[in-house]
């Protein structure tokens, strides 16, 4: 596809954060056209009428069909809630390029999907929805496909802390802290801000819904795996130590940096830090050498951004033949 072409994007779900931060990465995007954006609660209304820091836009939300959205458009995303996506799906599947961004087609095993979900309508879909981590799926798989699932943010970040060392892992330990966007825009007596800004909590231990995706990307079972998801007081990012035990002695920097030597977004650094990729696509790692055949690994992302959005412009890159870095390498990171 030549550097030039353009590319008529639509979201359906414009209304939540990622939605929001996925318009965001689209509009600095040199090759998209805003197609449609779309939400079941707004139909015909300026996007700043809604959002005043979009006044400066001249778009307007509607709540036009999935069917029409996707037969007026090259590409669409699906911000929809998990569970809802997943007749749209069946629908535009093969009809349009679909990058779904909820939990509903990330595994490929509808018994799986129903332990961490519930009952999957469209199993034999499963199997054709490309899961998409560039990083680990490959760019080739990713680009042949018609419709992609995007990984979830703790499970994002998680399989990058592992995946070097897939095959070669004992049992692994991850405790994570991620940011209040994480939980979406509605308040809930654990999510909103006057008890989350001084506070720190785990949840979900050993029961979270990504668990699947990172054991699959380690080669390892659930009972080979430790999981502690938490949530911190800040609003973007998520923060990850693992500690991981392996069957043999490696030298953990040269086995990242082999996994990771093409991926324009991992960097390898000695010390992590959430300040540094908050606003960003980057994925930062760093690994140190423990005792015993022991690794302690570290890593941020952004959740809305490589977590979410930003993985998924990256997806659209590769499904259309552009670099993967296009309009997000010049991103940069929201620092200070």
């Amino acid at each position: 596809m030549p550097h030039n072409k353009t590319i008529k994007a639509s979201i359906i779900g414009i209304t939540g954060y990622t939605g929001l931060e996925l318009l965001r990465l689209l509009l600095a995007h040199p090759n998209i056209e805003i197609g449609y954006l779309t939400s079941r609660q707004h139909d015909d209304v300026e996007i700043g009428d809604v959002y005043p820091h979009l006044a400066h836009l001249d778009l307007s939300i509607t709540n036009t069909d999935h069917k029409t959205v996707g037969a007026e458009s090259d590409v669409v995303f699906l911000c929809l809630p998990h569970k809802t996506a997943q007749d749209v799906v069946a629908d535009l599947h093969g009809k349009v390029k679909v990058i779904d961004l909820s939990a509903d087609y990330r595994l490929d095993d509808a018994s799986t999907y129903e332990r961490f979900y519930q009952e999957h309508k469209y199993p034999e879909l499963l199997k054709d929805v490309v899961y998409g981590l560039p990083e680990i799926t490959g760019l080739d798989k990713i680009a042949a496909s018609s419709t992609i699932a995007n990984p979830g943010c703790f499970a994002l970040l998680g399989q990058m802390l592992l995946y070097p060392f897939a095959g070669l892992i004992e049992s692994a330990d991850i405790f994570a802290v991620t940011g209040s966007s994480g939980a979406g825009k509605t308040a809930t007596d654990g999510t909103h801000h006057p008890i989350r800004s001084h506070n720190l909590k785990s949840y979900n231990i050993n029961k979270h819904r990504h668990i699947p995706e990172i054991t699959r990307a380690a080669q390892i079972d659930e009972t080979q795996l430790n999981f502690v998801p938490s949530s911190g007081p800040f609003v973007r990012g998520i923060f990850a130590n693992a500690f991981i035990r392996l069957k043999t002695d490696v030298d953990a920097l040269d086995l990242a940096e082999q996994a990771y030597e093409d991926a324009p977004f991992v960097r390898l650094i000695d010390n992590v830090a959430l300040a540094n990729i908050v606003g960003s696509n980057f994925v930062d790692l760093s690994f140190v050498k423990g005792a015993d055949n022991t690794i302690i690994a570290q890593g941020t992302i952004d959740n809305l951004v490589k977590g979410a959005a930003g993985c998924a412009v990256q997806n659209m890159n590769i499904m259309f033949g552009l670099d993967e870095g296009e309009g997000l390498l010049q991103l940069g990171t929201l620092y200070p």
